[in-house]
């Protein structure tokens, strides 16, 4: 896309990346419902693929790339736990969060080290003809040498230690009962899902007003982890209405990819701030830190209208409107496709 004169690429990241070598992982499991499957069912069979993927990557990946997919899979989990966190119950939503989401923070310290170094490469490449050759190599040494560390802070016993952890919630998700006619079973109407998504629907666009409100980077970092919560309930149910859902899909991915951006380049500048001496040269850093600054500014203008129009409806009117379409989705049999 294109803001002002230059031009801002966030899908994926690739204005990043065109600067990093991304190494592609292979994909993970299809995170929809399929025709034909009961709603509990589903969800725990959804649940149970991507905790096993999260395993398989951390056990079978290179370490970078295993550690991004597996905290991917660990928000899609999170994300179907709010889907269903009233007939769950509250406690053991937030029993089961808090287990997904201490995992995720024990390797989240290498991702974020690795995004330095991509970050720092992406915006060398998107301004290498008005650089001079070299100008961040200094803070790219640095940082290569802290993700080093970091990497190797993780690894071992904790990537063990997490790996132990989802097998303890696999094996807990794989017991909740889930066939229909099953005691304690969750209901098959849209009635289950809805309260979950209302919820991630308002507080997203809540954290919007926020985010737009106050310009801190803590506030759009808030803002993105709601966006991408709702962006992984709207896939679970793309086939209410494929064209209409994948048009809501792929908004929010954009969404989610353009305050995942902002959210590097102020993690980005904030390290300059508390640790000047991994870029001494003070002409550089202000620099980069101007750099920063102005694609922060422009990601978070690119963002607003793709917001304003995903987060338009009430939120009440949003999942009424939702469940119309699961109505006519899902057929009196009770299944969800």
């Amino acid at each position: 896309m294109v803001v002002g004169n230059e031009e801002i690429l966030v899908t994926d990241r690739e204005w990043i990346s065109r600067g990093a070598a991304p190494h592609p992982a292979p994909p993970s499991p299809n995170l929809a419902l399929a025709g034909g499957e009961f709603l509990a069912a589903g969800l725990q069979r959804i649940s149970l693929e991507q905790l096993d993927y999260a395993v398989a990557a951390l056990t079978g990946m290179r370490i970078d790339i295993g550690i991004h997919e597996a905290r991917k899979s660990l928000r899609r989990v999170r994300a179907v736990l709010r889907l269903v966190r009233d007939p769950l119950g509250d406690r053991t939503y937030r029993a089961e969060n808090v287990a997904l989401r201490d995992a995720g923070r024990l390797i989240g310290g290498s991702r974020d080290a690795t995004v330095m170094v991509e970050t720092v490469s992406g915006l060398a490449f998107l301004y290498r003809d008005l650089l001079v050759p070299g100008a961040f190599d200094v803070l790219r040494s640095h940082l290569l040498e802290r993700d080093k560390l970091i990497r190797r802070r993780v690894s071992g016993e904790r990537i063990d230690e997490v790996v132990l952890a989802l097998t303890g919630a696999r094996e807990r998700f794989a017991a909740w009962p889930s066939r229909q006619g099953t005691s304690g079973t969750l209901d098959e109407g849209f009635s289950t899902v809805e309260a979950g998504i209302r919820r991630v629907y308002r507080r997203g666009r809540n954290r919007m007003a926020d985010a737009y409100l106050e310009e801190t980077p803590e506030a759009f970092h808030v803002w993105r982890k709601r966006v991408r919560y709702l962006r992984f309930q709207m896939t679970l149910l793309e086939g209410m209405w494929p064209g209409m859902q994948r048009g809501i899909v792929k908004d929010l991915a954009y969404l989610a990819d353009a305050l995942g951006a902002e959210h590097d380049l102020a993690e980005l500048y904030r390290l300059l701030d508390e640790e000047p001496e991994m870029l001494p040269d003070e002409n550089a850093r202000h620099l980069l830190q101007g750099l920063l600054l102005r694609n922060r500014t422009r990601l978070q203008a690119a963002a607003h209208p793709v917001g304003a129009r995903l987060y338009a409806e009430a939120p009440r009117a949003f999942t009424q409107r939702l469940g119309t379409y699961w109505e006519a989705w899902r057929p009196a049999t009770g299944q969800v496709g």
